[in-house]
Formats: structure tokens, C-alpha cells, sequence
């Protein structure tokens, strides 16, 4: 949703953390595989990623803007949310990429719950308050983007 304001270093950097996500809890989820093309797709990256940077330590260095870290934590988080069955080894990852982004435990708490609200209106075709409450989402996001 928001991946296109990052630069293609930071696009780059996020797959590779997306890609720590979707493997942490062992299990490849349809719902996982079709969000992760999802986000290669709004990238405009191709699904090849290389698993040693993976598998290494967490490097969040390319995200060097406040807005920047935002975005990559609440993409991350919908991801870890994507499958409606979040593995405490997903939001580990999440946790231990937010903490190296240096974001305290209320904005990993307020981020979760912005991504499992918008993961639950993001799909449908909304009209009324439910489309009221989706924009209201949205704005709130660039909020912490700009704090």
C-alpha cells in the first residue's frame, strides 16, 4: 500500500525482511505466497531474493528516514497478519526488526493493531462508514509516517 515511496534500495531492503516474515514461522501459507507477490508486484521487484541476506542479521540501514522505518514496519506487519494466523515467530521477527529501526514497544503495539484493522477492510468493496473507516486507516498511517 505504502511501498512505492520507498526508494528501490529501501524496496530491496524490505523484501529481504519480508522474506525473514513469511519463512519464520516454517509454514508456506497460500495467503503468505500471494501477499509476498503482492509486494514484489507494488514494488516492482522480481521474486528473486537472496536467501543469505535473509538469513543474516537483521540490516535495516536503508531505511535512514523516520517515514521510511514506518513504512517497512507496517507493510511487515501486514504480512505477518496476512494468513489471519499470526505465529509468535513472526512477530518475534517484527518485533526484532523494530527494535533494531529503534521503535519503542507502544508503536510496535499501536502498528500491530493498524495492520490487523486495515487487513480486515483492505480486501472488500466498501461503501459508507466501513469506506469512511478504511480512509480513516489510511490517514492515520501518514500520521505516523510524518510524527
Amino acid at each position: 500500500m505504502f511501498l512505492e515511496m520507498l526508494n528501490t534500495e529501501q524496496r530491496e531492503a524490505f523484501l529481504i525482511l519480508a522474506n525473514r516474515i513469511a519463512i519464520a514461522d516454517g509454514d508456506d501459507s497460500a495467503e503468505e505466497a500471494e501477499a509476498m507477490d503482492k509486494l514484489r508486484l507494488e514494488m516492482g521487484l522480481g521474486a528473486s531474493v537472496d536467501m543469505n541476506r535473509v538469513m543474516a542479521d537483521i540490516d535495516v540501514t536503508a531505511f535512514d528516514t523516520h517515514k521510511a522505518r514506518v513504512i517497512a514496519a507496517l507493510e511487515l506487519l501486514r504480512l505477518a497478519y496476512a494468513d489471519e494466523y499470526v505465529h509468535e515467530s513472526e512477530i518475534a521477527e517484527v518485533r526484532d526488526v523494530c527494535e533494531a529501526m529503534g521503535f519503542p514497544e507502544e508503536w510496535l503495539s499501536t502498528m500491530g493493531e493498524w495492520a490487523t484493522r486495515f487487513n480486515e477492510v483492505e480486501h472488500e468493496e466498501l461503501e459508507g462508514e466501513m469506506a469512511e473507516y478504511r480512509d480513516a486507516l489510511i490517514e492515520h498511517a501518514h500520521q505516523m509516517m510524518d510524527v
